[in-house]
């Protein structure tokens, strides 16, 4: 069924990490440590081609871009947001806890990938 369907299944060990990532990365608990915690205008500088827009996704998946590729693309996309997010950070800052826990939750997918052929 999968194959019929052009679905590409994950391994077991990406989606505990996935899921892992979607629990830190709730709503809340975006709002409360990436704009409760920023100063009001403070900005974090990305080139356009760093932003992962719906549109983009759609326009890919109808060129058949496989469904793994597009889980590589927003892992990749997001670690690099993240590490982004990491350097402007001092280190008593109350969200740094929170990014630390991002990027080693990112780095563990990231070793998850690395057993792929991409």
């Amino acid at each position: 069924v999968l194959a019929v369907l052009g679905l590409e299944a994950a391994a077991p060990g990406e989606c505990e990490l996935t899921r892992l990532l979607q629990d830190k990365l709730q709503y809340e608990m975006r709002l409360q440590y990436m704009k409760h915690y920023f100063p009001i205008d403070y900005t974090v500088p990305v080139q356009y081609e760093e932003v992962l827009r719906p549109s983009n996704i759609s326009r890919l998946r109808n060129r058949t871009v496989s469904e793994t590729a597009l889980r590589y693309l927003w892992f990749h996309i997001n670690s690099q947001a993240v590490l982004r997010i990491r350097e402007v950070l001092p280190e008593k800052h109350p969200s740094w806890k929170y990014t630390r826990e991002l990027c080693q939750l990112f780095d563990a997918l990231g070793k998850e990938y690395s057993k792929y052929r991409q």
